[in-house]
């Protein structure tokens, strides 16, 4: 195995160590905290995932209207087919 391999596979490994290991973290976490956070949190919470639920169906309403591919024109003032 030469160095360029070895160094390709132990950097993976660290980083799938690291990622894995605060993926874990954050998995725990949110796990425990339904059972930490106070009713003004959680009402607090429940108010930003309803406002964030609007926004997602009113930009899906958005791209659902649009016909088709938009193409932006960056050489409105430009002649076609000159340089």
């Amino acid at each position: 195995m030469d160095a360029i391999t070895h160094t390709v596979i132990a950097l993976a490994s660290i980083a799938g160590a690291y990622y894995g290991g605060r993926w874990l973290l954050v998995r725990e976490a949110r796990r425990a905290f339904p059972l930490t956070a106070s009713d003004e949190l959680k009402r607090e919470m429940k108010l930003m995932n309803a406002i964030m639920q609007r926004m997602v169906q009113e930009d899906h309403q958005y791209t659902e209207s649009i016909k088709g591919p938009q193409q932006l024109d960056l050489f409105a003032e430009r002649e076609h087919g000159s340089h």
